[in-house]
């Protein structure tokens, strides 16, 4: 459903803890394994970082999605029910990543890798996700010059799938962002997605993905983040708006 967030340079910053929890709405989602599209909300998004010097470790996920069935456009595949009336209610995905600096702390141009995996904690019968374990690997470069930010990223993936026949999709990620460091307002232009090179088709549940997003982060220590996004692929969401409330520890 939800492409990897980018790494997020701001981590190596504010050495320590921070903590973000909210959550998100989404207009013209589709939902490939249910063969539906419709409304989501993701209740309890959060995500939990700990960084010391070089090396951040990082754990994320959301605790609950809710989906309104509203149009059908396949057949349900991969154990998915289908449409009853009923909203659909499920877990959604965890993911566990570390992060390395693999540059200086003062110099111009930062490069950091990080490798982490999305952990299989859905159900099947609802078709909100895949119930597969995911292996993720990017490499980002980060270029600052007084408040003005940009970083870009690019990586693989290795995912699991619902097909019997091709087990493994090995999709393409990336992103990039810039960001304007405002003092206690600090606005955000981003993008995120992934690509599968070796099939001319998308495959159910991996599917190519790519949104734009704005991101307002208001304040420091403890701040507001407020995202508004909108997909250019037929199984990215029309329009998401996302809150999360942040705080440093």
């Amino acid at each position: 459903l939800r492409p990897l967030d980018p790494m997020g340079w701001p981590t190596f910053e504010q050495p320590g803890g921070t903590f973000v929890v909210g959550a998100g709405f989404y207009t013209g989602q589709r939902v490939s394994l249910a063969g539906v599209e419709g409304r989501l909300a993701e209740l309890g998004a959060f995500q939990v970082t700990w960084a010391y010097e070089r090396v951040a470790v990082r754990l994320g996920g959301t605790l609950f999605r809710l989906f309104d069935d509203q149009h059908v456009f396949a057949e349900p595949y991969g154990d998915a029910r289908p449409p009853d009336g009923t909203t659909r209610r499920d877990a959604g995905d965890i993911r566990v990543s570390t992060i390395i600096r693999l540059t200086a702390e003062e110099a111009r141009v930062g490069v950091a890798f990080r490798f982490g995996t999305r952990l299989p904690t859905t159900d099947n019968r609802e078709g909100l996700g895949r119930d597969q374990a995911d292996f993720f690997a990017t490499l980002g470069v980060h270029f600052h010059e007084g408040p003005m930010a940009v970083s870009i990223e690019g990586g693989a993936g290795v995912n699991g799938t619902r097909e019997v026949r091709h087990e493994q999709v090995d999709p393409i990620l990336f992103a990039a962002a810039f960001m304007y460091e405002g003092g206690l307002v600090s606005p955000v232009l981003a993008l995120a997605g992934q690509h599968d090179p070796r099939s001319s088709r998308d495959r159910r549940g991996n599917e190519n993905i790519g949104e734009v997003r704005v991101v307002e982060v208001i304040g420091a220590y403890r701040c507001v983040k407020v995202t508004a996004a909108r997909g250019w692929t037929s199984y990215s969401p029309d329009f998401v708006l996302k809150v999360l409330l942040g705080t440093t520890f």
